[in-house]
């Protein structure tokens, strides 16, 4: 087999063409509870708000089931029992299988359509939301309240600790309006979010990508890993290098928070799916003629 060395545009579009549209940042419903994607976030302060708060969450841990699971108990603040976990699994499942089998079929005719869903959506109806992602709520709330409700993602204690820090700085500085933040140029704003203890690059340039809409690339342990085994980088390249090299290498016109957001997306599904930190399945990778890991390993 002979590897051919493609651009990064090239494989973007081979990503792309593979997974489709990721739809990130995915938001939670307040209605629901359910974990919308494709929504167009974010829309207003309050999504601004959420997606901050998940950029934290997701330190070290996988977005669904983790992340989803303490966002979910923001929202309602507090854990859920067993009975409304269950009732949020279900309406999971039926959301899952809704998208599978009716694609075009809009979610109001799900509702309407599914007699089950619309039992479990009266059942989630019933959890009053809270409002505990907010940046007042969350500062003036103790360790131990916001530890329990994060504790689905992971390391709850630590977090705990860098959601209230994070947020006393939004509310000591701007109010509580993470907008007024937002709204500085992008280097100002990582300069002062990478001041803050456990903010690191990885989500500072998420918070900007993804909360302020900035051109900003996010690298992360699934970029690095692609991109060490696509021969474009070495396993131990600094955030930096690496960021700098798939910028600088992409097209003007392609270096906007649209692209980037879903090359970074569509990294992760490939991460997750194919390029395995071990046992990876190179038959079934989009970037497979492109990867010199695949060739020298004879996984192909």
């Amino acid at each position: 087999m002979i590897v051919r060395k493609a651009s990064y545009q090239e494989l973007y579009q081979r990503l792309y063409k593979s997974y489709g549209p990721q739809g990130w940042w995915p938001i939670i419903s307040n209605k629901t509870l359910l974990c919308e994607y494709h929504t167009g976030a974010p829309r207003n302060s309050a999504e601004r708000t959420e997606i901050a708060i998940g950029c934290i969450l997701a330190q070290g841990t996988q977005w669904y089931p983790n992340v989803v699971r303490a966002l979910q108990q923001l929202k309602i603040g507090r854990q859920f029992t067993e009975a409304e976990l269950e009732w949020v699994r279900q309406a999971e499942i039926e959301s899952s299988q809704n998208s599978r089998n009716s694609k075009k079929a809009t979610k109001k005719e799900w509702f309407t359509q599914n007699t089950s869903w619309k039992n479990v959506e009266k059942a989630i109806a019933r959890l009053a939301v809270a409002g505990m992602v907010d940046f007042r709520k969350l500062a003036s709330a103790s360790h131990e309240r916001v530890a329990g409700l994060i504790r689905p993602s992971g390391y709850y204690n630590q977090k705990a600790e860098r959601l209230r820090l994070f947020a006393r700085h939004v509310c000591s500085r701007y109010g509580g309006k993470i907008r007024l933040l937002l709204r500085k140029g992008h280097v100002e704003i990582r300069s002062e979010l990478l001041q803050l203890k456990g903010i690191g690059h990885e989500t500072a340039d998420s918070i900007l990508l993804y909360a302020a809409s900035r051109p900003v690339f996010v690298v992360d342990a699934y970029t690095r890993r692609i991109f060490s085994r696509l021969g474009e980088c070495r396993d131990d390249c600094s955030y930096d290098g690496l960021q700098q090299l798939i910028v600088n290498a992409m097209p003007e016109e392609m270096r906007t928070p649209g692209v980037f957001g879903q090359y970074h997306a569509l990294l992760v599904e490939a991460g997750k799916r194919t390029c395995l930190k071990s046992r990876p399945m190179c038959r079934q990778c989009p970037l497979l003629r492109q990867c010199r890991y695949g060739w020298l390993n004879n996984k192909v």
